[in-house]
């Protein structure tokens, strides 16, 4: 598996701030993070020496991240050690759980856009209270956008496997997901 060192600097904005941990590796410049975030992209990110070898609090649970800008070697010295040229990177700084993803997911919320992704279906719903939740679905749902859009639905979830690769290609790994398999419409 590739890893990159990170996104330079000047790309910060594109970093993922919360996603589920799915492999941590000591590095020879960073720790490197496999994150998969909430539509199912997987990023390879570097972090502080710190967050490796915490892979009992971190593995498959969701997180929030943080960032700091750090320098770190440049990729030019291939493990030696000073090389004398570095490279100014955003690093991973800290690492925070966040609740269990099964107890936030709504059941009741109205529709705000689904749309047809590589790994699942993906539905935005507005909840109750006015809060947004990103969630994958059955791709049956997305057959069904006339249907659901701007309506308010009850929702039922259930466990599917998902790919669990770098791209949308098959690999023959999988990782199991809660996903919504039904949506009602509410009557009011």
């Amino acid at each position: 598996m590739n890893f990159t060192t990170a996104a330079p600097v000047n790309n910060k904005p594109t970093q993922p701030t919360v996603g589920t941990v799915k492999k941590l590796v000591n590095g020879d410049n960073a720790c490197y993070v496999t994150l998969v975030d909430d539509k199912g992209k997987t990023h390879n990110l570097a972090a502080d020496f710190s967050i490796c070898g915490k892979e009992q609090a971190y593995l498959n649970k969701k997180v929030r991240l943080s960032y700091q800008v750090a320098n770190i070697n440049s990729p030019e010295c291939q493990g030696r050690v000073p090389c004398n040229k570095t490279k100014r990177i955003s690093l991973i700084s800290k690492m925070e759980v966040i609740g269990s993803r099964t107890a936030t997911l709504p059941t009741i919320g109205t529709v705000k856009k689904i749309t047809n992704g590589d790994l699942l279906c993906y539905v935005s719903i507005v909840d109750d209270k006015g809060k947004q939740h990103e969630l994958g679905a059955d791709f049956g749902i997305c057959g069904q956008v006339k249907a659901y859009l701007n309506k308010k639905v009850r929702l039922t979830y259930g466990l599917a496997n998902v790919n669990d690769c770098q791209s949308a290609e098959p690999c023959g790994k999988t990782r199991q997901e809660q996903v919504i398999q039904k949506m009602e419409l509410v009557r009011r």
